[in-house]
């Protein structure tokens, strides 16, 4: 059976999304909390807008995320000084902690798939998943 890009993506889809539902379960987060900690690059504060745009999220439904994310303890907040509309986020010494056992979870996951294959399929399978990335 010959399945066209579309089923192949989605079969893959779900294959991760049950590794990334062991994962959240495993430490404990909800899927937001999860997604959040994973926008957030180490030690780097960005905006609030741009906390709800790289999470795919309205400003509105970015903020109760980041709520959540506060009341957890992973992130904390400040108002910019140039722009007092601005609130600037950045992950709290918990947050960095709990980032870093998720994508110790993710390398694991990528350890798993890595040792059925050859180190030449993984350069072409992660360069076809860029390539894919970009055309969608």
């Amino acid at each position: 059976m010959n399945r066209c890009f579309f089923e192949l993506i989605l079969a893959i889809k779900q294959k991760c999304q049950c590794n990334e539902g062991q994962i959240q379960q495993e430490l404990g987060l909800s899927q937001a909390e999860f997604n959040g900690l994973l926008v957030l690059d180490g030690g780097r504060e960005i905006s609030g807008c741009a906390f709800a745009e790289r999470m795919g999220l309205s400003p509105s439904r970015g903020s109760r995320v980041l709520n959540t994310l506060v009341l957890g303890g992973y992130v904390q907040t400040r108002t910019s000084r140039e722009d007092r509309r601005t609130v600037l986020i950045s992950l709290t010494p918990d947050g960095r902690v709990m980032r870093e056992r998720i994508m110790s979870c993710a390398r694991a996951c990528e350890d798993r798939i890595r040792e059925h294959l050859d180190r030449l399929t993984v350069g072409q399978i992660r360069e076809s998943l860029e390539l894919l990335e970009a055309a969608m």
